[in-house]
């Protein structure tokens, strides 16, 4: 067997290997929020709108759309949107369609760490902001330390009061609000402490190291519909409808829309979701697509594997390449002789004269200042007389300079005498 028939088994085999390694590798989990339809991680939604999809047949969606194409999309019947996103960034054109939704009898739920002023203002509440951090999340739950507890205060004649805990990296914002009429559906307490660092001065009447309880879940009525406010948007993803018994807490919020479809819209995701949604990655997501990808990198593997051979190529012909210069003179040659520009010609030849004694001898001809002594550098160097030289020079000037015009026989007739002092020198 050849050397390279060896060297390409080897190859296949390596590949084979590190194929199968991959394979049986533990798979890297990534921590970062996405809240994206495509991501299976902890904090994406592919779990989490899958089992959606099957526990509300026929009755939950996801869009891209914002408040405003769903409000211009559909302006009679009655709905409930989802939004989920650390950062929830409201226009003021999404606020107005938001609450034109609800006022005709949407259901509206709002899950998010921070919302826009416009929207605070117009509902009367202030929230907290906390940074969520997976090394701290991490860090915490190696630590076996204690969780924090959520107290669901809704409606004790449909669901009864019950505690849920959660890491407090998942948990950790909350709402204010002096509104009576907002419904409290959950709340956590909280030390005193922290309410004032995070709400001002306006609060400093509150004790010191007492609990206060807060909202982390509430609603309000706007016109016919509801809008829901929820601070925990770390629990609407994979990692939270998967956390146990603590899915129920996420059931009791979505049950808050009632019979209504439920459409969750991305339309507020950040680009670093929306990169999930690539058609490779949809190809990757199908079986038949996966398969048929699989095959045809195969394919082009098998290919470059028996094309790899050496093969003797064709030997081009190369010609000598053609001397154009003549041509390209008898071409400029022909235009100058149309256009019966003798002037510009001998211009151009007193350039290329004046240039030729520059490099030579270091005489300036276009230095009038310095006319006798250049004159004479050139009658040393070329055998003729300075009066003759000065003659000649001072005669072509005019046409140079002065744009005087010159017949056929005076442009030679410059022109041999460029020539000669050349030859001469």
């Amino acid at each position: 067997m050849r050397g390279s028939h060896w060297f390409i088994i080897c190859i296949v085999s390596f590949l084979v290997l590190m194929f199968a390694i991959e394979c049986r590798l533990p798979k890297k989990f990534v921590w970062t929020p996405t809240f994206s339809h495509y991501d299976k991680q902890p904090f994406g939604c592919a779990v989490f709108d899958s089992l959606l999809s099957a526990s509300l047949p026929m009755r939950y969606s996801v869009s891209g759309k914002t408040f405003y194409q769903l409000e211009q999309e559909d302006t009679v019947s009655r709905r409930a949107i989802l939004v989920v996103n650390n950062h929830l960034a409201l226009t003021d054109v999404d606020v107005n369609a938001l609450l034109k939704g609800a006022e005709r009898g949407n259901k509206i739920m709002l899950v998010s760490n921070s919302f826009t002023g416009n929207l605070r203002d117009t509902l009367g509440f202030e929230s907290s902001y906390s940074y969520f951090n997976p090394i701290v999340l991490r860090k915490y739950a190696a630590s076996l330390l204690s969780k924090d507890s959520l107290h669901w205060v809704g409606d004790s004649t449909v669901y009864p009061r019950r505690i849920f805990r959660f890491y407090p990296q998942l948990c950790s914002s909350y709402f204010w609000q002096d509104s009576l009429s907002v419904k409290v559906l959950a709340e956590k307490s909280i030390s005193s402490d922290e309410f004032r660092y995070d709400f001002g001065v306006k609060f400093d009447s509150l004790q010191v190291d007492t609990l206060c309880n807060v909202p982390v879940a509430m609603s309000c009525s706007w016109g016919k519909g509801e809008i829901i406010l929820v601070s925990t948007p770390l629990l609407f993803t994979n990692y939270g409808v998967l956390d146990g018994k603590n899915a129920a807490y996420i059931f009791r919020l979505l049950s808050q829309m009632g019979e209504f479809p439920i459409i969750r819209t991305e339309g507020y995701l950040e680009e670093a979701a929306q990169v999930q949604m690539s058609p490779f990655r949809y190809f990757i997501s199908q079986r038949p697509l996966r398969w048929a990808l699989y095959l045809t990198m195969i394919a082009i593997l098998l290919f470059m594997t028996f094309t790899a051979r050496r093969r003797q190529r064709v030997i081009p012909v190369i010609h000598e390449p053609e001397n154009k210069s003549m041509e390209f003179t008898e071409l400029i040659g022909t235009l100058y002789f149309q256009k019966k520009d003798h002037a510009d010609l001998v211009h151009k030849k007193y350039i290329y004269f004046a240039e030729e004694l520059r490099r030579e001898i270091q005489v300036d001809v276009e230095d009038v200042a310095d006319d006798e002594r250049s004159f004479d550098r050139i009658a040393q160097k070329t055998g003729m007389s300075a009066e003759e030289v000065g003659k000649f020079i001072r005669a072509v000037r005019p046409v140079i300079y002065g744009g005087q015009t010159i017949t056929a026989e005076q442009m030679k007739q410059f022109i041999d005498k460029m020539n000669e002092i050349i030859d001469h020198i």
